[in-house]
């Protein structure tokens, strides 16, 4: 019993530690390489989303900013039809799904989230603007049947109605040019 080669155990002990943490640390290394590729590709999904919304919304600025042009100038002969913006979300849901908060920035995931929330707003900002229209295209014939109108009367009447239209085209352009802002912020982050 006193001849046991104390030296040689603590050696091996030594070695057998250092080999089981060598071991934890690189299995740790190896998963957060993986986990830094898996947010990579689910931001890469972002920001080409984000990418295809932003000329999506471009376009539908440059209309609705030139149906309020020729509401201001000639309403009368304003055809109305609107264009909402038909914006995706699918690559920011998925991100979301596998908690990508947890592995970016704050700044970028709260930049993230208030383009989202703004393409809800401008999207609800659309559907209330379609189901009004739908409402006046019904309606508003038949608030002059039966009355003698003449066509200057018909032509004020319609003008009145179309000029009406001119704070929601206001809207539109207002959450369109607040989101392209939002767009391009978010894409000099990615």
């Amino acid at each position: 019993m006193k001849n046991l080669p104390w030296t040689n155990y603590l050696i091996e002990f030594v070695t057998v530690v250092l080999g089981i943490l060598l071991a934890f640390g690189l299995n740790t290394y190896y998963s957060n390489q993986i986990e830094q590729e898996r947010v990579s590709h689910y931001l890469e999904g972002v920001k080409l989303e984000i990418q295809e919304n932003f000329i999506e919304v471009e376009d539908k600025l440059a209309y609705h900013k030139d149906i309020l042009i020729q509401l201001s100038k000639n309403p009368e002969n304003v055809i109305l039809r609107l264009k909402s913006a038909s914006v995706k979300n699918y690559a920011w849901q998925i991100a979301q799904e596998n908690s990508i908060s947890q592995h970016i920035s704050y700044k970028l995931y709260r930049k993230l989230a208030e383009i989202y929330a703004m393409q809800l707003l401008l999207e609800q900002n659309g559907t209330e603007a379609s189901n009004m229209m739908s409402h006046v295209n019904v309606l508003s014939p038949f608030y002059i049947v039966g009355v003698d109108v003449n066509d200057e009367e018909a032509m004020e009447f319609a003008k009145s109605v179309k000029t009406g239209w001119i704070p929601i085209f206001e809207d539109f352009v207002h959450y369109e040019e607040k989101l392209t802002k939002l767009y391009m912020e978010a894409l000099v982050m990615l």
